[in-house]
């Protein structure tokens, strides 16, 4: 048995139940059942209990548990499982959002064939390994593998010029370090003034407060000169005011979608994005891309730069698992800085 958060109807933060249930059982030669020590909170799971993924709507069976990200100990594993021995340190991200089988659990099932897992740097902590999963690789995603920055050697004899919109958030705070010490770039950073410090010591070389300026009025002398601006909020109004900053091959890449805080995800939702994101490819003035998915191939190198600290996880709150309920009412007030993580009971 174990303990974990059960949601039996989609509904309020509330739904969300504290209970003791069943542990999982490896039913695949591939799987591991991870130990969990800390969990991370996103968006994508506040949007699923409430009722908003259309698709889950169909496919998520009750009693279910949410939950993507985790950070544990292998606990059990397969006949076929070779990489990962019993009591190694492990992290990553679970790619089924149907199997109701999530990580705000004491013990979750991984398969680490089509899951995302990987050893932990003895040089992070559980609660910062745990934050990186969904958040960490939307922000490489976004630079890296579709937004084309250059990385490493070849991006020290360029100077890039990224902007990251909503650089406070779970997302930006990766984006921001990435950008500054993965793709050497020179980073302006929009979010509140009160955030704006935090921003800067991730590497921001330039903060816009928001609250107080125009971003569009702020730069407009920098036409054409950026060769990407990143979108952690979503809307019309970022991408319509980055157009004219952006060189004519830039990428305008959007981790939300043209609808601010991306809160439906309904199959007209999904219909209304592809057609806009279609009309911006074909009749648009530059490169719109939507991350759509994301990938775990460039994981190992990724870990690296954790291991050595130059991409850290900031943790904004942190939670036991009892108390997911207050998590998730914190992510739902798009005000939070940096990640939520849940710590589950030993």
């Amino acid at each position: 048995m174990m303990y974990a958060l059960q949601l039996n109807e989609f509904g309020l933060p509330s739904n969300l139940k504290y209970v003791e249930v069943k542990a999982p059982q490896i039913t695949s030669p591939y799987q591991v059942i991870v130990k969990v020590i800390a969990a991370g909170v996103n968006p994508i799971e506040w949007k699923i209990r409430r009722g908003n993924v259309s698709l889950v709507n169909f496919l998520l069976k009750f009693p279910a548990i949410l939950g993507n990200d985790f950070s544990g100990i292998i606990y059990d594993k397969g006949d076929k499982v070779t990489e990962f021995d019993i009591g190694d340190e492990v992290f990553g991200k679970t790619q089924n959002p149907f199997s109701g089988l999530g990580t705000y659990a004491q013990y979750t099932l991984v398969n680490t064939k089509n899951d995302g897992i990987i050893k932990k740097p003895s040089s992070i902590t559980h609660q910062e390994a745990a934050g990186f999963g969904i958040a960490g690789l939307t922000a490489w995603t976004g630079l890296v593998s579709i937004g084309d920055l250059k990385v490493d050697e070849e991006a020290k004899d360029i100077q890039q010029k990224v902007l990251v919109i909503g650089a406070s958030g779970g997302v930006g705070t990766y984006a921001v370090q990435i950008a500054k010490h993965v793709n050497n770039a020179h980073v302006t950073a929009i979010c509140s003034g009160e955030n704006a410090e935090l921003v800067k010591k991730l590497g921001a070389d330039r903060v816009i407060d928001y609250t107080q300026q125009d971003f569009g009025e702020v730069l407009k002398k920098e036409k054409e000169s950026f060769d990407l601006v990143l979108d952690c909020i979503g809307g019309d109004t970022y991408y319509s005011k980055s157009i004219p900053i952006l060189k004519l091959k830039g990428n305008f890449v959007t981790a939300v979608g043209p609808d601010a805080y991306g809160e439906n995800i309904r199959i007209v939702d999904i219909m209304k994005i592809g057609m806009i994101t279609l009309g911006r490819k074909v009749f648009g003035v530059r490169n719109y891309k939507v991350i759509v998915g994301l990938t775990w191939r460039d994981l190992p190198k990724i870990v690296t730069y954790l291991d050595k600290r130059k991409i850290v996880t900031v943790i904004g709150h942190e939670f036991d698992l009892k108390d997911g309920v207050k998590a998730h009412e914190l992510s739902e007030s798009h005000r939070v800085v940096g990640k939520i993580i849940l710590n589950c009971p030993n």
